[in-house]
């Protein structure tokens, strides 16, 4: 598949990277407003998983615009890649569907459930296949944490948290994260627990939730989700305005053993706690964001639509994310 890629921030620069790793699609054109950027010029970047790509990157035998629109119009595109801020994830994904081209968007689909179902629309309206980028879907000790609660092994889950911190990202492409009518605040990191949740547990009978909003930008989420029968559910997601290392981690308790899995300890493990032993799970090392992209190209060459996360998936975790944010005094939740 031909790919053009909308977007050369943080996300952007490690879907380039990924892109010129993929068997089945092909990086065709590029698009940013920065002229630095669409020239190659990378150095001096961040990112809060400490990934840095090349100071100096060569765009040879790709197109290169300055506007998405442009490349939108290209007809040597077949799919966009779009790795924008979140304001621009709907008009772009709609304008490419309509322009006849598939979509991967970065996460949050929108932070408007208005502009979620209008995207899902246009892409039944259009028969474009339409993927949003969450990735834990893809990460290795995630999709074997799935794989063995839903194998019934160790019994059913009776509890689970999730844990995603950091320094608030003043890094980001002029700080558009703080600006909380845009980013959702910390619902931008968040909402990757809140996805494997769902995927895990499915939609809560019901939410509590407290957390931190400071000058309209949320900056704490604590949640805790109810379901008849269990399991028993709490998510922190937090950004510090005063620094601090990125760490994610999840502890599920089942009824004959607990998987761990925690940044801050081992990047790289997951952990089976059972009968007062520890062991490490055997884990196939891959890259998320390659295998999310892989997956879709892949769907897009066979001709089927992306199955690991669907719009309406997507969109549920935006309506949860939201509601969460309504009840510590953000939006409306709708």
């Amino acid at each position: 598949m031909k790919i053009g890629l909308i977007g050369l921030g943080a996300m952007g620069r490690m879907h380039f990277d990924c892109w010129q790793k993929s068997p089945h699609g092909k990086l065709v054109a590029v698009s940013d407003r920065n002229p630095k950027l669409l020239a190659g010029d990378w150095g001096g970047t961040e990112f809060n998983l400490g990934d840095q790509a090349a100071a100096k990157v060569s765009f040879d035998g790709m197109a290169t615009f300055p506007e998405a629109e442009q490349l939108l119009a290209d007809p040597n595109v077949e799919a966009v890649d779009i790795c924008m801020p979140t304001p621009f994830h709907a008009p772009l994904s709609i304008a490419a569907m309509r322009a006849g081209k598939h979509v991967f968007c970065e996460k949050p689909m929108s932070l408007s459930l208005a502009d979620c179902v209008e995207m899902e629309r246009v892409a039944q309206e259009t028969g474009r296949r339409l993927m949003v980028g969450h990735c834990l879907r893809y990460w290795p000790q995630y999709v074997k944490a799935q794989a063995l609660l839903a194998s019934g092994e160790f019994g059913r889950a009776v509890y689970a948290s999730f844990h995603r911190s950091g320094a608030a990202p003043a890094w980001s492409g002029d700080a558009w994260y703080l600006r909380g009518a845009e980013s959702g605040g910390v619902l931008d990191m968040h909402i990757h627990d809140v996805d494997v949740a769902l995927w895990w547990f499915g939609r809560p009978q019901s939410i509590a939730t407290t957390g931190l909003v400071t000058h309209g930008l949320p900056l704490i989420v604590d949640a805790a989700w109810h379901y008849e029968g269990g399991p028993t559910v709490q998510l922190h997601g937090s950004w510090d305005r005063n620094g601090g290392p990125f760490r994610h981690a999840f502890r599920l308790v089942m009824e004959k053993a607990t998987l761990v899995h925690d940044l801050a300890v081992d990047a790289s493990a997951l952990q089976l706690l059972r009968e007062g032993k520890t062991e490490n799970v055997p884990i196939e090392e891959t890259s998320a964001y390659q295998a999310e992209l892989d997956d879709f190209a892949a769907c897009l060459a066979a001709g089927r639509a992306p199955e690991r996360i669907t719009p309406a998936d997507s969109r549920l975790a935006v309506e949860v994310g939201l509601e969460e944010l309504r009840q510590i005094g953000v939006g409306e939740g709708k």
